[in-house]
């Protein structure tokens, strides 16, 4: 039987409390760079279904394949956060948890758990030393993350916005 993607997302595992100390580092740091551990090893497939990303993050195995095809970092790390948190916990939240400064009476957004914005800068750490073993290029990539999934935000927004003009000129008329 397929696995549902949207319960997989709903039953990701928040780490438990002695393991969250772990992951303390701030929401906005995009200077943690995890050390590199061998691809085929690090992801731990289970029963052929799911793929383990570490800390109890777990993602369907044929979006996760489909994943490692992505090309470009951007796309990857947008379509790898869709699958970590799903549409509506990110249009909800924004990468640090502060207000816009575009908007003067702006109310700030929770932020993304740093745990999992951790792994999402492991996955992609992982990819991209697959590719290149210059340290300055790979932190130079891996500083993009937080921008990446900002604009994952945005787009998904403006989807949502596009789609509630739509039904309400739909339901005018």
């Amino acid at each position: 039987p397929a696995i549902d993607l949207e319960k997989v997302k709903s039953e990701c595992l928040e780490p438990e409390p002695e393991l969250r100390s772990t992951f303390s580092e701030e929401a906005n740091t995009s200077s943690y760079y995890p050390a590199p551990a061998p691809v085929m090893d690090k992801y731990i497939l289970d029963n052929g279904k799911v793929v383990h990303l570490g800390s109890g993050i777990w993602v369907d195995e044929e979006k996760w394949h489909q994943l490692q095809v992505t090309q470009g970092d951007s796309k990857y790390t947008k379509n790898l956060a869709v699958m970590i948190w799903g549409t509506d916990v990110l249009k909800n939240r924004s990468v640090t948890g502060v207000a816009t400064k575009k908007k003067k009476d702006a109310v700030p957004k929770p932020p993304l758990s740093p745990h999992k914005l951790s792994i999402v800068r492991e996955c992609l750490y992982d990819r991209i030393a697959q590719e290149t073993v210059d340290e300055t290029e790979i932190a130079q990539r891996l500083s993009k993350v937080n921008k990446y999934i900002c604009e994952k935000i945005m787009d998904i927004n403006k989807s949502c916005k596009n789609e509630e003009r739509r039904e309400a000129k739909y339901n005018l008329q």
